[in-house]
């Protein structure tokens, strides 16, 4: 019985405790860019007192009106003026293409990545796991492959899921999971203890191929 309840506590307190303590680290992290500032800059300054979190705040307001300005005329202007110098640096060039690009992709409606779960067979045979379709490599690979049907899969590592890999295999070889991305990167995050619900791989059937 005390096992029951001491359980029942744990499962209470320390989700929050990860959860206080993650917000306390962006918030730490945040107020330290502020206090960056000359101190006649800081906020401080202005309001007469220490807020917690105001770097947060201001990093929010500031990506906002950035959009705000680079969606007009002249901001646009701006904007290729930036990247044009940006362009001329040769190591500061592929850093900012790439993260522009990766970024564009994951915040766009359009875009597929990331949002389709599927059941992949890895790293060995007869081993599976969950999986995320990310693209679909270029038609001179393809080509090359003779795979017409060849998709990239990125495959989270646990418990980390911010690295992992990267494997171009046939859609025909991919399995619907049936489960949302959440709950694939709470398995992934949980080391598999937070075994999707949806998921049925007796239901599971090979896709077809495009």
């Amino acid at each position: 019985m005390l096992k029951k309840y001491f359980t029942a506590g744990l499962l209470l307190w320390i989700p929050l405790a990860v959860t206080f303590w993650v917000l306390e680290t962006i918030i730490r992290w945040s107020d330290s860019i502020v206090e960056a500032l000359p101190p006649h800059l800081r906020p401080d300054a202005f309001i007469g007192m220490h807020v917690p979190g105001i770097g947060l705040v201001m990093a929010a307001v500031a990506v906002f009106v950035t959009g705000i300005l680079a969606a007009n005329f002249i901001g646009q202007w701006v904007l290729r003026l930036w990247e044009a110098f940006l362009n001329r640096i040769p190591l500061v060039r592929p850093l900012y293409s790439g993260a522009k690009q990766i970024t564009s992709t994951l915040l766009s409606d359009q875009t597929e990545s990331f949002k389709e779960v599927v059941l992949i067979e890895f790293p060995n045979k007869g081993q599976w796991t969950y999986g995320f379709t990310v693209s679909t490599p270029s038609e001179a690979t393809r080509a090359t492959l003779d795979m017409p049907d060849l998709v990239t899969v990125y495959v989270p590592t646990a418990p980390n899921p911010t690295s992992g890999y990267v494997v171009m295999t046939r859609r025909s070889a991919l399995h619907p999971s049936h489960v949302t991305v959440d709950e694939a990167l709470k398995f992934h995050l949980s080391l598999g203890v937070m075994t999707p619900s949806g998921t049925s791989k007796s239901e599971a059937e090979p896709t077809k191929k495009s």
